[in-house]
């Protein structure tokens, strides 16, 4: 029979190797406990061939009022190492080593993928973040606005129209009469008369 670790975990699960002793098959746990001097193990279940092997694993309740209760009753204590410390390092060397052994590469291949990603990590240029424009309110003021124009008037509109030298007489009166006849803003009409003065 291979070497099984048997303990029990935080939990206070009885664990047979890295499986808990409750999933694994009756024929093992029936191998186990018969190690472990758990009388006609084939008469019992698996859970009472469990709870039998916990009473022997280390460091449990149990087992240590066992041993508080033989010694007072004056009971002899020779058999009782089975209560307190099963099948750890002294009864399995091999598996004990194999397990540390498991550990040690478990540990290094942890180190090895910490290692990996961090390089990664380095080799990887960070975003380029554009800035939003409250950073750039915030780095950069803005500029106030200046006040606005006031609304030109026709009488104004008509005046600069006139004073117009690029302009000849028959262009500033169908302009003064687009004026007259509401067909565009003041504004417009003399922004079209600009343009029609750097045409001519």
């Amino acid at each position: 029979m291979t070497p099984v670790l048997v303990s029990v975990d935080k939990a206070g699960d009885l664990k047979l190797g890295r499986k808990k002793c409750r999933l694994q098959k009756k024929a093992d746990v029936m191998k186990v406990a018969k190690k472990y001097g758990i009388v006609n193990p084939d008469k019992l279940t698996i859970k009472e061939m469990c709870e039998g092997l916990k009473m022997r694993a280390k460091n449990t309740p149990l087992a240590r009022d066992l041993l508080r209760h033989a010694a007072k009753r004056g009971v002899r204590t020779d058999n009782l190492h089975l209560y307190n410390n099963v099948p750890l390092a002294k009864l399995y060397p091999e598996a004990a080593k194999k397990r540390a052994a498991a550990k040690k590469r478990a540990e290094k291949k942890a180190l090895d993928k910490k290692v990996a990603t961090n390089f990664m990590k380095g080799m990887v240029t960070k975003r380029i973040v554009t800035p939003t424009r409250a950073t750039i309110r915030a780095v950069m003021p803005m500029p106030k606005p200046q006040k606005k124009a006031m609304p030109l008037t026709k009488d104004v509109a008509r005046k600069r129209i006139m004073a117009m030298k690029g302009l000849n007489g028959r262009n500033k009166f169908s302009l003064v009469n687009r004026l007259s006849l509401n067909q565009h803003s003041p504004r417009r009409v003399v922004r079209l008369a600009r343009e029609l003065a750097r045409l001519r």
